[in-house]
């Protein structure tokens, strides 16, 4: 059980990110021409991965809180691999850290809140009291 419940972690959070990235990579100026190469592919790669790791850490937490700051220091962790991402392919090179941090706190608040709205809706499905962490 506790794999499926890590599977609809990571499903839930991919979907969000991935259909916001598609609703908005049109929009963002910067990435406007190319928004599957730099926006939607390497986002929803990069919460698919951070997501499995995180999940773990979220079990652990005994409170909604917590787990509220283990969500943004994911957050804040998709963000900065972005930039990773970003400095491979741009010239910027370690500025494009500092930039993915800021275009994620820039244009990732709606896919952020509302992970956590669905997150906390399936909060005791997901986090059982009875599992032990």
């Amino acid at each position: 059980m506790r794999i499926s419940r890590r599977l609809v972690f990571v499903g839930v959070n991919v979907s969000v990110v991935g259909f916001y990235c598609y609703a908005m990579a049109g929009k963002l100026e910067p990435l406007k021409f190319h928004p599957v190469k730099f926006v939607i592919l390497p986002l929803t790669v990069i919460t698919a991965l951070v997501s499995l790791f995180l999940f773990p850490l979220l079990g652990r937490q005994r409170t909604r809180l917590h787990r509220g700051v283990m969500l943004y220091l994911g957050f804040v962790s998709i963000a900065a691999i972005y930039g990773v991402y970003l400095g491979f392919l741009f010239p910027e090179g370690p500025r494009a850290v500092l930039l993915g941090v800021i275009g994620g706190h820039l244009y990732g608040w709606p896919p952020f809140l509302a992970i956590i709205l669905v997150l906390f809706a399936l909060d005791r499905w997901l986090f059982p009291s009875d599992s032990g962490g």
